[in-house]
């Protein structure tokens, strides 16, 4: 029953945004830290400080000052690399009241550490768990990109492990991020993987294209694959997979499809949600529109941590502004690509 009502809370928030900017966001993506298990070529988080980053008790006090946010995504550097990874999570899980879905990626390298944080996680209840285990290449291919040996081996076991646990609302996919360093890949790692884990589908892989940003991947010029490789990928891809009608291969299904005009235009194919259904927060607590744009709006620190203010700023509003005039940097990742999309159903629902 609970889990019933939060869903149709986050239906009826998503609706609403469809008609008006939300009173707070739908979505927020915490960054956690910095810290991560792996060295990878297309991404230099890994070489950040991480010096005087947020607490489970920030955390807890942040959640505990508002009603609730439906949807909650926590990435990094790699989240379970925090020293204080089950206290937050306890406090997203637990004091968020009406939170629907948390989500996050992982590396995948810490086996031991993970799967006990996520049934821990899961003892909490919130009616949707979406892990993603980041998968760039078939077999030592992708220790390489990731610069970390043994990475594709741990990889599948946490993988394995995430799903030996179960549960209803725990959902596990590969994530695969198409760039430069694994192009023409795409379905040699499926091959890969299916060579050890027997039944896996296409539609147990997340297949998304790498961006860069200034303030957060700070890899501005490693990039995107080149064009034609990366569509042909995409649409192959999604052939193999065929359609389905579940909410999440909607949005995935939708993002990729979407990816052509991106990549043609470079500009976001729909009118972007930023500032609008959600926002990023750093590991020290900045406010920024998005992972793409280096324009930080403020610290919840410093605003004791009350979001209202800050959502609700002249600055903030300023900024929304200009997304609406299409004057930030576009972008196209599912971590803006997906609430974006939500944000625009009578744009992207089959036959709108």
């Amino acid at each position: 029953m609970r889990r019933a009502r939060r869903l149709l809370g986050l239906a009826g928030r998503i609706a609403g945004a469809n008609l008006r900017r939300p009173g707070l966001p739908l979505k927020l993506t915490f960054i956690l830290t910095y810290v991560c298990d792996c060295r990878c070529a297309m991404c230099n988080i890994w070489k950040r400080r991480d010096k005087g980053g947020m607490t489970a008790e920030e955390v807890d006090r942040f959640f505990g000052s508002h009603t609730g946010f439906p949807w909650v995504n926590l990435s990094g550097g790699e989240i379970f690399a925090h020293p204080e990874i089950d206290g937050i999570l306890a406090a997203v899980a637990r004091t968020n009241r009406g939170i629907y879905l948390v989500d996050f990626p992982t590396t995948g390298q810490r086996t031991e550490r993970i799967v006990p944080s996520v049934e821990r996680l899961l003892g909490y209840s919130p009616p949707r768990v979406m892990v993603t285990v980041s998968l760039d290449g078939p077999g030592a291919k992708h220790d390489e990109i990731r610069g970390r040996r043994g990475a594709f081996e741990n990889c599948l076991r946490t993988f394995q492990a995430l799903r030996g646990l179960r549960a209803k609302n725990l959902f596990v996919y590969f994530g695969v991020t198409l760039s430069r360093f694994n192009r023409g890949e795409l379905f040699a790692i499926f091959e890969s993987v299916r060579e050890r884990i027997p039944g896996i589908r296409y539609g147990d892989f997340h297949v998304n294209l790498a961006q860069e940003s200034a303030h957060y991947y700070q890899n501005v010029g490693l990039g995107l694959p080149p064009e034609h490789e990366a569509l042909r990928d995409i649409d192959e891809f999604l052939r193999r997979k065929g359609r389905s009608f579940h909410p999440v291969a909607f949005l995935e299904s939708t993002y990729q499809r979407l990816l052509g005009k991106f990549l043609r235009t470079r500009r976001c194919p729909l009118p972007c949600a930023a500032l609008h259904s959600s926002l990023f927060i750093d590991p020290h607590w900045t406010v920024f529109p998005c992972s793409m744009w280096d324009a930080p709006l403020g610290n919840l620190r410093d605003a004791g941590f009350s979001l209202d203010r800050l959502w609700n700023s002249a600055e903030t509003l300023a900024r929304r502004a200009e997304v609406v005039a299409e004057k930030c940097p576009h972008c196209w990742t599912p971590c803006e690509a997906y609430q974006t999309i939500l944000a625009n159903l009578g744009r992207t629902l089959p036959g709108c």
